[in-house]
């Protein structure tokens, strides 16, 4: 089965990886001129794990991470309102940056398969059957494949072919800032998340391994609000809990990056024929629940499953849309929710956080925890174990 994955990011090397353990003859088609990874650190919940265990990578992303072993909770002072074990996995939580998992990914492909400066303009399917798609190049050349993986992101080519639209991401309301630290161990303790809430604004900071932190802040501002400076940044969080302005004073002006919190309701096929769609291709989500990269590897364990010995690549696709909908549905509605509700500048809201007994917060919190890393993606092609 030739197969090409439009896209050279974290889902498209995954799906590359996951297919070619399945026996299928992988080529990648990324439009940059290289493949690199910019932002700062990711964490890779439970369900990550098990997915990257099923590709043998896990032992390789373990030594470059910290390990995950609790998250606080705190108002800006630094006060804990709600705190979360995590415990009781068959694999570790981790958080590392992502150049380190984008190194593993890489490292697992035959780089011959990768061609860097093709850009996919667009998919048609002008194959003598009318089945097999067709790739088109932006330097006009084009090429047939038995399937097309779209892995291509947010503005996704191969989604426009796929649900036959334009569909432009939501905005959420709110920025977000990352950055990473190297800070001295006694700053901040390894293995702890922490993630601070304010007035329609948080900070939070996670260790990634080899001394360093993560850290990312959140204010509710129209998306067409300039960029401050680290110096505004600092300013800003000066008056929170320790060691926030040390970790930002720490932080090199030029890695600091900004995103818009953004999403897309998971409606439309996310399949056409022999193309289908993986990653934020489908369902972009905000980092609310941590598991964008995460869903992105459970969609290839799942996808390299169903095509070990399909009836069809078209009802292998379809039956991936299937295990896959109501998930990613659930999480993007989830990961949405918490972030209206953590970017809250009402009364009500603020309340809740103060108000109410830390152990039912916290219990509430450890439930959908639960409910979302407990999924196995190499488990009867995708259903929880």
């Amino acid at each position: 089965m030739k197969v090409a994955v439009i896209g050279g990011g974290i889902a498209g090397l995954s799906a590359a990886i996951a297919l070619g353990r399945v026996g299928a003859d992988v080529e990648i088609f990324e439009r940059s001129s290289s493949i690199r990874e910019i932002g700062a650190g990711l964490s890779l919940w439970p369900n990550a794990t098990y997915a990257l265990r099923e590709l043998g990578l896990l032992e390789a992303c373990t030594r470059s991470a910290s390990r995950v072993q609790r998250i606080s909770l705190r108002d800006p002072g630094g006060r804990e309102w709600a705190s979360v074990g995590i415990y009781g996995q068959a694999t570790p939580a981790l958080c590392l940056d992502r150049p380190a998992l984008l190194s593993v990914l890489l490292a697992a492909v035959d780089p011959k398969r990768i061609h860097v400066g093709q850009e996919c303009e667009g998919l048609g399917l002008e194959s003598e059957d009318g089945r097999k798609p067709r790739v088109n190049f932006k330097d006009g050349w084009t090429l047939e494949f038995d399937a097309v993986i779209g892995a291509d992101g947010l503005g996704s080519v191969v989604r426009r072919f796929v649900t036959g639209r334009v569909e432009r991401p939501v905005y959420r309301g709110y920025q977000i800032w990352r950055g990473v630290a190297e800070v001295l161990p006694s700053f901040y303790a390894e293995g702890n998340i922490t993630e601070a809430w304010g007035k329609g604004e948080r900070f939070g900071i996670m260790p990634i391994g080899n001394g360093k932190v993560c850290w990312y802040a959140t204010r509710n501002q129209p998306d067409t609000a300039p960029p401050p400076s680290k110096a505004e940044i600092l300013e800003h969080f000066r008056g929170w809990h320790p060691p926030i302005a040390e970790v930002i004073a720490a932080t090199p002006e030029d890695s600091i990056v900004r995103t818009p919190a953004l999403d897309r309701p998971t409606t439309g096929s996310w399949a056409r024929g022999r193309v289908v769609l993986i990653g934020d291709a489908a369902h972009p989500m905000t980092p609310n629940l941590g598991q964008g990269t995460c869903q992105a590897l459970e969609d290839a364990v799942v996808l390299s499953r169903l095509l070990v010995h399909p009836a069809s690549i078209e009802a292998a696709f379809r039956r991936f849309e299937k295990l896959r909908r109501a998930r990613a549905a659930a999480i993007v509605l989830g990961a949405r929710w918490i972030g209206r509700f953590a970017q809250s500048e009402g009364r009500a809201a603020r309340l809740a956080r103060s108000g109410l007994p830390r152990f039912l917060l916290s219990g509430a919190i450890e439930r959908t925890f639960h409910a979302v890393h407990d999924y196995r993606a190499g488990s009867a092609a995708g259903r929880p174990a």
